[in-house]
C-alpha cells in the first residue's frame, strides 16, 4: 500500500513539475517576443535617427555646393553650375562616408538653390519696404513741422 501511495505521489509531483516547466517556458517565450519587439523598435528608432542625420548632412552639403557654384563660379550657366555643385557634393559626401545616389543629391541642391536664391530678393524687398516707410515718416514729420 505504501508503494502505491508513493508511486501516485511521485507521478503527481512529476506531473506538477512538468506543468510548471511548461508554464515557465511559455512565459519566457511570451516575454522573449516582447523583448524582440522592443529590440526591433529600438533598431528602427536608431535607423530613423541615422536617416535624419544623413538628411541633415545632405542638406548642409547641398547648401555648401550651392554657395560654391553660385559665388565662386558666377559666370557659368545654370546647368554648368549644377554640374559643379553636384560634383562638389558627391566628393564631399563620399569623404564623409555617405553614399547617396546622384538624383537625390541633385534634388537637394535644387531645393537649396530655390530656397537660398530667394533670400537676397526677400532681403532686398525688406530693405525697400523699410526705405519706403522711412520716406513716409520723413514726409509726415515735415508736414507736422510745417504746421
Amino acid at each position: 500500500m505504501n508503494e502505491i501511495i508513493q508511486s501516485t505521489v511521485t507521478t503527481v509531483l512529476v506531473s506538477i513539475a512538468c506543468l510548471l516547466v511548461a508554464l515557465l517556458f511559455w512565459f519566457l517565450l511570451k516575454e522573449w517576443r516582447q523583448l524582440g519587439a522592443w529590440i526591433a523598435a529600438r533598431k528602427a528608432a536608431a535607423e530613423a535617427k541615422s536617416a535624419e542625420s544623413i538628411q541633415n548632412t545632405l542638406w548642409s552639403v547641398a547648401q555648401e555646393a550651392y554657395a560654391k557654384a553660385e559665388h565662386a563660379l558666377g559666370e557659368l550657366a545654370g546647368s554648368e553650375k549644377m554640374d559643379v555643385a553636384l560634383n562638389y557634393a558627391v566628393k564631399r559626401l563620399r569623404a564623409l562616408g555617405i553614399v547617396v545616389n546622384a538624383d537625390e543629391i541633385r534634388a537637394k541642391i535644387q531645393e537649396a538653390w530655390v530656397k537660398l536664391d530667394k533670400i537676397p530678393k526677400q532681403q532686398a524687398a525688406s530693405v525697400a519696404s523699410k526705405e519706403v516707410v522711412a520716406e513716409v515718416l520723413k514726409e509726415e514729420i515735415n508736414r507736422a513741422v510745417q504746421r
